[in-house]
């Protein structure tokens, strides 16, 4: 794999913004590149990728071709080219043209703007739109994890719960965790999200609207009338939502949502916070999950060094020493009090020279 700025090479000496937009584009999608930033300063237009994680240099726009390019994102994306003074968010799909685009599934890309100083800046999320997804045997979790979780997905009803920051992964676990149910016994699988990242065959999927005509809790209430085994909410993020979840599993449903806490056992803490009943926390919750990212380390180059396997760089991992990410994960059950640890998973990850030490430590914050 080249540099990301590898695939960018003399883009910079392009005059027409849509070819540079389309350069951008393809070179985002080669480098599996999550987010593409937009970035205006008084020089011109940085331009950054987001691979595995972390954020790169690759290009920088002329002053010149600032507004052509912020008019032609903003076209793809349907928004208002003469409203420059507030924020606005779209999106489009785009397609591979030309050597290379044959059979290539369309990118899903999410735009945000944002007016800054120096004009607007521009962040555009990449989804491969039908891709392969991660399966949950790809995400990282051990055997004794992956154990517990599944005997939890096999219970009729309850609350499963899935905790990190913002960039931790928990949307691709939920997206693997419903793959894995489809593929047991016939399951009538409904869900409410902001926004729908990736359709699923067989699913019925909500999207909440800005307008907030359709809230976490007014579908929730409706979705519940349509029979459903399963039920996935993208997060809770409110009294509101939290009271329609717990409803739902003490109902005899299985649901499955995400919520902002350190660790797993935080995730109790966080209820209580939003005012849920302790009592209702051991009656509803099955298990918490928190989890972390860390890079892999690329197989093809890496080495045994002091402090374990180390990161070196070579052309197959375009000179970074890692390729991909890996999760790190600790589960606690409520109704048990039985725990695993994050820290002792990522001990295991590092002596297996899964990931680095340093990638470990700046995903826990420490490493003894």
């Amino acid at each position: 794999m080249l540099p990301a700025n590898g695939f960018l090479e003399r883009a910079e000496e392009l005059t027409d913004s849509v070819q540079l937009v389309d350069r951008i584009l393809r070179a985002g999608l080669f480098t599996r590149a999550s987010d593409v930033h937009f970035d205006p300063g008084a020089d011109g237009v940085r331009v950054r990728f987001r691979i595995d994680g972390e954020l790169e240099d690759v290009l920088r726009i002329p002053s010149a071709m600032q507004s052509a390019v912020t008019s032609r994102l903003k076209v793809l994306a349907r928004l208002d080219i003469a409203e420059r003074r507030a924020p606005q968010d779209g999106g489009f799909s785009w397609r591979l043209s030309g050597i290379g685009g044959a059979g290539q599934n369309p990118l899903d890309v999410r735009m945000a703007t944002l007016p800054v100083r120096h004009g607007e800046r521009i962040t555009l999320r990449l989804l491969e739109s039908g891709g392969t997804r991660l399966s949950l045997d790809e995400l990282g979790m051990s055997s004794q994890d992956r154990a517990v979780f599944d005997g939890v997905l096999k219970r009729p009803h309850g609350l499963v719960l899935l905790s990190g920051p913002t960039g931790s992964g928990k949307t691709t676990t939920l997206y693997a965790t419903i793959a894995e149910i489809l593929k047991g016994e016939p399951k009538n699988i409904v869900t409410v999200e902001d926004p729908v990242e990736y359709e699923i065959p067989g699913v019925a999927q909500a999207e909440v609207d800005s307008a907030d005509k359709v809230n976490f809790a007014k579908a929730l209430k409706s979705l519940l009338r349509h029979d459903p085994d399963v039920v996935m909410i993208g997060e809770i993020r409110d009294s509101d939502s939290m009271d329609a979840a717990v409803k739902a599993a003490l109902t005899g449903h299985l649901v499955l949502s995400t919520l902002h806490a350190n660790d797993a056992r935080s995730t109790v803490t966080r209820l209580e916070d939003m005012g849920l009943d302790p009592k209702l926390v051991s009656a509803t919750v099955r298990l918490a999950v928190a989890q972390r990212l860390v890079r892999r380390l690329c197989v093809k180059c890496r080495a045994e060094g002091r402090n374990g396997w180390e990161p070196r760089g070579c052309p197959a991992c375009g000179g970074r020493g890692y390729s991909g990410r890996i999760g790190l994960f600790e589960l606690y059950e409520p109704e048990t009090g039985r725990g695993t640890s994050m820290i002792d998973d990522a001990k295991a990850k590092v002596a297996a020279g899964v990931t680095s030490l340093a990638e470990a430590f700046k995903a826990t914050g420490e490493f003894a």
